[in-house]
Formats: C-alpha cells, structure tokens, sequence
C-alpha cells in the first residue's frame, strides 16, 4: 500500500480548486467540509486543503493543513479511483487530534476509507 502524498496526488491549480468547489457534492464533518468530484479521467484520488483566517493564525492554519494531509495520505489509496477532493478546514481542528480528524475522514465516505 502506497502511503506516499507525491505531488500528482495534490490538486494545485486555482481553476482546479474551483472546479471542485463549484460542481463537487459537499460533505461537512466537524473538524473541515469536504468537497467530492468524480473525476474518470484520473486513476488516482487527488487532495487540496484550505484553511482560511477563520481556523486561527498560521501556525494553526499549517496544523489543519497537515492533518487534513496526513488523514488522505493514510487513508487516500483506499478511496476510489478517479476522484477529487478539496478539504475545507474549519475552526475545532486547530484543537483536534489526528485521530478525530481521520475518524472524521473516514465517516466522510460512509467508511469506505478503513485502514
């Protein structure tokens, strides 16, 4: 199992970032609101992460992006194939365990993303 989070694994064009934000289904967990697009053309899941000003300052702001990062590159390669994802960190993650926030990753997909 890949656990690797190598850079065609991340969304990083804005264009991209709003495709997602614009036409995926929208699902919201406590610690962050995920974005989903089916993207067929792509074998792999792919993930972008925001935390705006809301979450906290930067330091809380880099915490919320790494443990968004860390919970796809965990559970990322059990997720389906040819999917985009976009996480929207919200305020409770900057006092979150990873745990909680790979529990909340996983819920995100009905459990689909069991390890």
């Amino acid at each position: 199992m890949d656990e690797s989070f190598p850079p065609e694994r991340r969304i990083r064009k804005g264009s991209e970032f709003a495709a997602v934000l614009r036409k995926g289904r929208k699902r919201r967990c406590p610690y962050f609101t995920l974005h989903i697009l089916p993207t067929p053309s792509r074998d792999r899941a792919r993930l972008g992460v925001i935390a705006s000003r809301r979450v906290g300052g930067a330091v809380q702001r880099n915490r919320a992006k790494r443990l968004l990062r860390e919970a796809f590159r965990r559970h990322g390669s059990q997720l389906p194939a040819g999917v985009d994802l976009v996480a929207v960190a919200r305020n409770p993650i900057a006092r979150a365990r990873l745990e909680d926030v790979e529990r909340a990753f996983r819920n995100a997909f009905g459990g689909k993303a069991n390890s």
